[in-house]
C-alpha cells in the first residue's frame, strides 16, 4: 500500500517537473522565429543606434523623445534603477546556483525514500513468506492431528466391530 502511494506521488511530482520545465522552454523556443525582437528590445544595440542618429543631426535639432526620456538611470528595473546593485544576496564563493542546490537536495530526498521504500517492500515480503511458513506449517499440524484422530477413530470402531463379529 505505502509503495503503490509512494508510486503515485512519484508519478504526480514527474508530472509537475515536466509541466514546469515544459512551461519554461516554450518561451525560449517561441522566441526562437523571432530573433530580431529580442536584439531590438535589448538596451546596447538601442543605445548604439541612438548616438548614431545623434551624429547624424545638427546640435540645433532637439527631439522630445531624446530630452524626455532620462536612458542614464537603467538598470534592474525603470523605477529602482542601478540602486542597490551590489546589495543583491549571493555568495561570492558559489558556483552553482541555489536552483541547483535545491534540485539536488530534493532528488537526493527522492533517492533517500526510493531506497526506504525497497526496503520496507523487501521486509514486506520477508514477513508475508514468514507469515506463509507459519500458515503451512500450521496447517501441517493440524493436518497431522485430523489424520491421527481418524487413524484412532477406525481402529476404535474397527475393533469395536471386531468385538461385536465375536460376540
Amino acid at each position: 500500500m505505502k509503495f503503490t502511494q509512494f508510486l503515485n506521488r512519484l508519478l504526480v511530482i514527474v508530472a509537475i517537473l515536466g509541466f514546469v520545465t515544459f512551461g519554461n522552454v516554450v518561451p525560449a523556443i517561441a522566441a526562437q522565429d523571432s530573433p530580431n525582437q529580442i536584439t531590438d528590445n535589448l538596451t546596447m544595440p538601442n543605445i548604439q543606434k541612438k548616438a548614431e542618429e545623434s551624429l547624424n543631426t545638427t546640435a540645433y535639432d532637439t527631439n522630445p523623445e531624446y530630452t524626455s526620456e532620462d536612458n542614464s538611470n537603467q538598470g534592474l528595473n525603470e523605477i529602482q534603477g542601478t540602486a542597490d546593485f551590489d546589495k543583491m544576496k549571493r555568495s561570492s564563493n558559489e558556483d552553482t546556483p541555489p536552483i541547483v542546490k535545491q534540485v539536488e537536495k530534493s532528488l537526493s530526498n527522492v533517492g533517500d525514500k526510493v531506497s526506504l521504500a525497497k526496503e520496507d517492500t523487501k521486509k514486506g515480503v520477508d514477513s508475508a513468506l514468514d507469515k506463509a511458513g507459519d500458515a503451512a506449517s500450521y496447517i501441517k499440524d493440524k493436518t497431522g492431528d485430523a489424520i491421527n484422530s481418524l487413524t484412532e477413530k477406525a481402529s476404535d470402531t474397527a475393533k469395536s466391530i471386531k468385538n461385536k463379529i465375536k460376540s
